[in-house]
């Protein structure tokens, strides 16, 4: 009895150990997600701030359009910095090279004396948030144990949440200055926990260090003696002998019918997602809450809405196992359209018709809100989970840098066009317009995706193919 109760309490022990190396291995990337998502939401606070008199230099409207959007075409190029320096440098290397690229573009941000100057902050952000957001899902995946894996992986996405909403609330209670002086914080927390964090096993086996990779894999693991893991280094090893050009070649993505419908459906829903609003909402918010006439300063409104994040992505994790992926995609989609059209039609009312609403002006602020929950709950998150189950090992290299290069062109369309179409023909037309598309992007996408919840990659992958459902399996034995 004695004995098995020093042997539950060494395996606690282990449990604890492993999971906080892992943790602080990651935590430097974390931190430097958390920047992120600052930068991507800085506008919100910012522009108000830029186009007003008390700015050092003046920025116009569309200036400011530009400013925003801006920031998403570099990320392609912080992605395939990521793919080529990762594997030569290591990734311990590779995350600092992103974080003083973080570090560089808030000094930019800080010393920034005209537009010009401003701009190239501006794209030296976006390569770095790129470079980050793309290092960080393999570097996790290649340090974590499969049991936490999950949550490690889910704490990514909020800890984008967590940046949005820390810069809205510095915008909302410090000056211009001050929040980008702040800012600069981050980074350099983030190079100072660098030393925490452990080179993967994958890598030092890659390089020819198997006695290192044993090492590493035992204090990720809280292990004590080697022989246990032999069976992981093997395994590993295994994977790494089956990377090679041959397998990975961009022309069998095209070749390849099951491919090819994989990767329609991956830009359909990448575009789905970059134009059903959210990321122009969280970097226009002050600019939208001014608009809607509340009694609640847009600053405060922009911090809830950014707060609210961090919480509406817990949801979908639990759903999207629970009902199955189609069913979540509709309900996500449809109830976002509802509560986008609602938006809209407030301000159709107040603006073009010029109908008095200050007994209702708190429904933008609520209907964002409802926006943020249903959005979160499958258009934000069911883009990513089709992108780790539909394309086959071969061709999941190069597909996901096609499908995030072209995430990043969407992103940048859609922050462009909001301050236009808000100038040109009101800001409900915009909301109507990403009503729409919430509406018509998840239905068309589920008609042509089979539900992939409960089935392994090779089933999903003969049902792209259309061929013949694929018998049941037993699903309890897949991971």
């Amino acid at each position: 009895m004695d004995v098995s109760e020093h042997t539950n309490s060494d395996e606690i022990v282990q449990s604890r150990n492993q999971y906080v190396v892992q943790f602080m291995s990651i935590l430097t990337g974390y931190v430097l997600v958390i920047d992120g998502g600052a930068h991507a939401a800085w506008t919100s606070p910012a522009l108000p701030h830029l186009t007003s008199e008390k700015a050092k230099f003046s920025v116009t409207s569309d200036q400011g359009a530009w400013i925003a959007s801006l920031f998403s075409p570099p990320a392609i190029i912080g992605y395939v910095t990521n793919c080529l320096l990762v594997d030569r440098i290591g990734r311990r290397f590779t995350i600092l090279v992103f974080a003083a690229s973080h570090l560089t573009s808030w000094i930019l941000i800080n010393f920034a004396e005209n537009y010009s100057f401003l701009i190239i902050a501006r794209l030296v952000a976006g390569f770095s948030c790129g470079g980050i957001s793309s290092f960080l899902p393999a570097y996790i995946g290649e340090v974590a144990g499969k049991k936490i894996r999950g949550r490690f992986l889910a704490f990514d996405r909020i800890c984008v949440s967590v940046g949005a909403f820390l810069i809205t609330i510095l915008g909302a209670f410090f000056s211009y200055k001050t929040m980008n002086l702040v800012m600069i914080s981050l980074p350099i927390i983030s190079i100072c926990l660098s030393p925490f964090m452990v080179e993967t096993p994958y890598y030092y086996l890659m390089k020819g260090q198997d006695k290192k990779a044993v090492k590493t894999l035992m204090k990720l693991s809280g292990l004590t003696k080697s022989e246990i893991i032999m069976v992981d280094i093997e395994r590993m090893k295994t994977a790494i002998e089956s990377q090679n050009p041959e397998i990975s070649s961009m022309p069998e993505l095209f070749k390849d019918r099951a491919s090819q419908k994989a990767l329609f459906i991956m830009l359909l829903a990448f575009m789905t997602y970059a134009f059903s609003g959210t990321i122009a909402i969280q970097a226009y918010a002050q600019v939208i809450f001014k608009q809607s006439g509340s009694s609640l300063a847009p600053e405060y409104a922009a911090m809830i809405i950014t707060g609210v994040q961090i919480f509406a992505g817990l949801p979908s994790t639990q759903l999207i196992d629970y009902w199955g992926r189609r069913p979540v995609y509709v309900f996500s989609g449809i109830t976002s359209a509802i509560a986008l059209g609602t938006v809209a039609l407030y301000f159709f009312l107040k603006d073009f018709l010029g109908t008095n609403l200050t007994s209702v002006s708190w429904l933008p602020l609520f209907g964002l809100i409802l926006y943020q929950f249903m959005c979160n709950c499958g258009i934000s998150t069911i883009p990513t989970v089709f992108l780790g189950e539909i394309f086959s090992v071969k061709v999941k290299g190069k597909a996901v840098m096609i499908t995030s290069a072209a995430a990043s062109i969407f992103l940048f369309t859609t922050k462009i066009m909001t301050p236009m179409l808000n100038d040109s023909l009101g800001v409900y037309t915009t909301f109507w317009i990403f009503s729409g598309v919430c509406l018509l992007g998840p239905l068309i996408i589920v008609y042509i995706t089979p539900e992939t919840k409960g089935a392994n990659l090779e089933e999903v992958l003969i049902l792209l193919s259309g061929k013949n459902k694929p018998k049941q399996t037993d699903i309890s034995r897949q991971h």
